[in-house]
């Protein structure tokens, strides 16, 4: 390696491990955000302490059907490893993520990438939005991520190798099975999707060729066997569980807009296209680049492109086009693309103009700048309004003998920093019995909460933008 070479490796080294460790400044300072986090992190609370291994409960009464186990697993397993806290459940999330980066640096020679490609298309990966959110929140996208892109780089060195790799062919399929217990059919479909995008624009030759290496029955029977490991206990053991999660979660929940049988959490109505949207705001910095490979590629419609090109720009854009009719989406939904487009960035920069380069730098230095800045101060200051963290500490410091009930609000951070110790009250005039008792304290929403403390004489002994804390008179 050249010194020019040397330097280039020591800077992105250096500038990968500064972003790295601004996350795991965010991972320890935090607290559960509410919804999503906290949902997970007490899902992942619950299945530790009710040993609910199997299938993740969100109570002992109430299994969570939603999503296979796999993320769950990582989680409370970390969480009883490194202690109950808030970085152990994120650091599966990191670790996932530094794990799809070692999958591009598996698949470097057959993408004929250097080591210094590889560590810029690490760095597009840390550094887009959606990429450092995902490395180090309590969410299954870290763990889908992990599956997809493996089995992307799996799927390309099957393509480009006179003779398959069996190591290969047993890992594709291994990561295949792995997929159903990560996020079920979902999974399949954001791997699936690209390759058939693919071989749309590929010839009979190299689709034949490309199938006949994948094909292996032995990882085929193995795949199977992973699959069915989990699927058919948990059916047995949970019946109704597959109806709800295949029909449901994979069908319903996209073709419905809006809809009404998630029993988990609130369907999510956006507008046709908003994925777009989405994307843009995932990749931030790194939009001009996307910009600038559409112009110059032009995907899909461009027959030159080279085989490889062809692979990564599929990867890219089938999950984009596949979610552009669906309205019930969320901006993570983009994640699975952002390894190829790593990959695409760090082919493109060697051809950059000048100019280009040095704007792309100055964006990137503000971002740095920003995240910095960010993390360190503002961030964790905002976190705190999104959960209950402090509240419950104030409850249980100020009053602890006083029980504690939740109405109207983002429960799961309460029933997390509670572990559990909280009356969920459901009714409304409940609550108003409630308050006409003495010496009682209620998390609510924080617009809630003016209205009943004047109605029922409670005083709002403490607040953020989402939740408040109530006590009725004293006796």
């Amino acid at each position: 390696m050249s010194r020019t070479q040397t330097k280039a490796f020591l800077y992105f080294t250096a500038l990968i491990l500064f972003v790295i460790t601004l996350r795991i400044i965010l991972m320890t300072s935090m607290p559960l955000l509410d919804t999503t986090e906290a949902r997970y992190g007490e899902l992942a609370r619950v299945t530790a302490t009710g040993h609910y291994w199997l299938m993740p409960h969100m109570s002992a009464s109430q299994p969570f059907f939603a999503k296979p186990p796999l993320a769950t697993w990582f989680a409370a397993s970390s969480w009883l490893a490194f202690g109950h806290n808030e970085f152990a459940l994120r650091l599966p999330s990191l670790l996932l993520v530094l794990l799809s980066c070692l999958a591009l640096l598996y698949g470097a020679q057959s993408l004929k990438m250097t080591r210094q490609q590889w560590l810029l298309a690490s760095f597009v990966m840390l550094t887009a939005p959606i990429g450092f959110i995902s490395a180090g929140a309590v969410m299954t996208d870290a763990t889908q991520l992990a599956v997809v892109t493996w089995a992307m780089v799996l799927l390309w060195r099957l393509q480009t190798c006179a003779e398959p790799s069996t190591l290969d062919q047993y890992g594709l399929w291994a990561v295949l099975g792995i997929g159903a217990i990560a996020k079920g059919l979902a999974t399949w479909v954001l791997i699936g999707l690209p390759v058939l995008l693919f071989w749309a624009c590929s010839s009979r030759a190299i689709i034949y060729q490309h199938i006949k290496k994948i094909w292996f029955w032995p990882g085929i029977l193995l795949f199977i066997g992973l699959v069915l490991a989990w699927y058919i206990p948990a059916e047995i053991y949970y019946p109704g569980f597959l109806k709800y999660f295949i029909i449901g979660e994979h069908f319903q929940r996209f073709l419905e807009p809006g809809w009404k049988g998630d029993m988990y959490g609130i369907a999510h109505r956006q507008a046709i296209g908003m994925v777009w949207v989405y994307w843009a705001v995932s990749i931030a910095i790194w939009l001009p680049i996307f910009i600038h490979g559409i112009v110059k590629d032009k995907p899909l419609i461009n027959a030159s492109l080279d085989t490889q090109t062809k692979w990564l720009w599929a990867w890219v854009l089938a999950p984009l086009l596949f979610f552009t009719l669906s309205r019930n989406i969320i901006w993570t939904y983009t994640l699975t693309a952002l390894p190829a487009f790593a990959l695409l960035t760090a082919n493109f920069w060697p051809t950059l103009s000048s100019r280009f380069k040095k704007a792309m730098q100055v964006l990137i230095a503000a971002w740095l700048i920003l995240a910095t800045v960010a993390s360190l101060i503002w961030i964790p200051q905002q976190a705190e309004n999104r959960s209950a963290r402090k509240l419950i500490q104030q409850a249980q410091s100020d009053y602890p003998n006083l029980p504690l009930y939740a109405y109207s609000s983002d429960e799961f951070s309460v029933s997390y920093y509670t572990k559990g110790n909280v009356h969920v009250v459901d009714d409304y005039n409940a609550v108003i019995t409630l308050l006409q008792q003495p010496d009682k304290l209620l998390i609510t929403s924080k617009k809630l909460a003016p209205q009943l403390a004047a109605k029922e004489q409670a005083a709002i002994i403490g607040s953020n933008n989402y939740h408040a804390l109530l006590m009725t008179r004293h006796q």
